[in-house]
């Protein structure tokens, strides 16, 4: 296959803009992951709430907040399905309104964990003076108005002006039809709707402030147009499925931050509490790179790919950093040390005897849960990595594709990190204890042995996705290798 047949391809070359910027056809070259996904404006927002860090109110506005990056994500796919319907373009207005039950999904998400944290700090920390609603932010009223703007176009062009080709097409055509899909995605949209407003509505909290001055609704509206790039292109969406990750991590880091403070101080009700509230918080962050692994193709990551400069090979600051570097190491050293301070002669039998004996007494009890919790962030750890494999599989592919930081291997790379986090010494010696596979997988099954065989569908796909890659992006294979590297400090409790 030649490049002038890949579907999504940008030029793969950067020229220098006269501000020295690098830039191609679609804008510029990002020159950091913080300055592609506006990490500067996302913790701007972050700071400006004014309320007290890891506590039920803070978890309230990191919900709510990234809830409304759905929410303006959501009136651009809107907007473009409307473009596509009004423009007899079926099959891209499809594409848009599948991206859109994407986000409607993560909402739904959003809307659970916040009963889920309700719940985790009980009536008395949930009985704020005041209540905030999602419908009273300003992202909430814009999708309004391009919900209604796209409705009308619907019902002009399909329904109204077409309506026997509609019915037939309700009636009786299946996934597999273009126009079956946007109707029948506008209408799972619908319904979702009505479950994430809900579930986002009248939460209390202490604070009097708006709605959009506590969730800093203009700075979140410029994080989230500040993508530069061409609108034709997924970079948006890209983007976004980043943005929304950092809210919720840079919130969850915190309360496993107190977490490991109260497990060191034997305030064992409190440490189960964050750690309860954080791997709460992981679930949407495990969603949205699902959502990213469903919808985004392999050309369509490609279209874009030189634009993220080195942002591409890199993970973020508060997810490698400080989730599963710093927070991570002392979370499972802390562990083990308390355990080898409860008398028991090895770690193993302090692990046993605390599940064994849970249901003597409340002190019992709050020992099991803060394992019982901790052992639940790891699998949710566990998961998200499980997830993200799905970008490297899906648009870097094998054969030593390297990614844009010069990793020789981008998705073998990503399995060693993997293997790597499950070999630290406190991990591994609480999970032996407790009977607890760090594996995560079944090498030896027939259906591991066929996925893994040279010759399978899954090996082919991804020996054609790393060809493709390497002839779009040659330059790429010729970079050296440059590590992540931040300027941030160890978050060290």
């Amino acid at each position: 296959m030649s490049s002038l047949e890949h579907p999504g391809r940008a030029e793969a070359g950067a020229e220098r803009a006269a501000d020295g910027r690098r830039t191609t056809e679609l804008g510029p070259v990002a020159e950091s992951y913080d300055q592609l996904h506006r990490i500067d404006l996302l913790a701007l927002a972050r700071e400006s709430r004014g309320v007290p860090p890891a506590s039920y109110d803070s978890l309230v506005c990191a919900v709510f907040q990234a809830a409304e990056v759905c929410l303006l994500n959501l009136v651009r796919m809107a907007a473009r399905t409307q473009a596509c319907v009004e423009a007899e373009d079926i099959a891209g207005a499809s594409r848009s309104i599948q991206w859109s039950n994407g986000f409607h999904r993560l909402l739904r998400k959003l809307g659970s964990v916040m009963f889920d944290f309700r719940s985790i700090f009980g009536a008395s920390s949930t009985a704020g003076p005041t209540s905030i609603s999602i419908a009273d932010s300003a992202g909430y009223a814009a999708y309004a108005d391009a919900l209604r703007g796209l409705e009308e176009t619907v019902k002009e062009s399909l329904l109204l002006g077409a309506p026997e080709v509609a019915r037939a097409t309700i009636a009786s055509k299946s996934i597999d039809d273009a126009l079956y899909r946007v109707l029948h995605g506008i209408r799972i949209g619908c319904h979702d709707a009505t479950k994430w407003e809900g579930d986002l509505t009248g939460i209390p909290v202490e604070t009097h402030r708006s709605v959009d001055e506590l969730l800093s609704t203009e700075i979140l509206a410029r994080a989230v147009a500040a993508t530069e790039l061409n609108a034709s292109t997924m970079h948006g969406e890209f983007v976004a499925l980043h943005q929304i990750p950092e809210i919720l991590c840079a919130e969850a880091n915190d309360h496993l931050e107190v977490a490991i403070r109260h497990l060191r101080s034997s305030s064992l009700s409190e440490a189960a509490q964050h750690l309860a509230a954080c791997r709460t918080m992981l679930e949407p962050i495990v969603e949205a790179q699902r959502v990213m692994a469903e919808h985004l193709a392999t050309g369509e990551y490609h279209a874009f790919r030189t634009n993220l400069g080195p942002a591409s090979g890199t993970h973020s600051l508060a997810i490698k950093q400080h989730m599963f570097k710093d927070l991570f190491k002392h979370l499972w050293n802390d562990m083990e040390a308390w355990l080898g301070s409860l008398g028991e002669p090895s770690l193993d039998d302090a692990v046993r005897h605390i599940d064994e004996r849970r249901h003597q007494d409340a002190a019992a009890w709050l020992r099991h849960s803060v394992v019982d919790q901790a052992f639940q962030l790891h699998f949710a750890h566990q998961e998200w990595r499980h997830e993200h494999l799905h970008m490297p599989r899906n648009c870097l592919g094998s054969g030593g594709t390297k990614s844009m930081i010069g990793i020789p291997d981008g998705p073998q790379a990503v399995y060693k990190m993997r293997e790597a986090a499950n070999c630290q010494s406190a991990l591994a010696a609480v999970h032996r204890a407790r009977r607890v596979s760090l594996a995560n997988s079944a090498p030896d099954s027939p259906l591991a042995k066929l996925i893994a065989d040279p010759a399978s569908v899954d090996s082919e796909l991804m020996r054609v996705v790393g060809e493709a890659t390497r002839e779009y992006f040659p330059q790429v294979q010729e970079q050296s290798y440059q590590p992540f590297r931040s300027g941030a400090a160890e978050r060290n409790p």
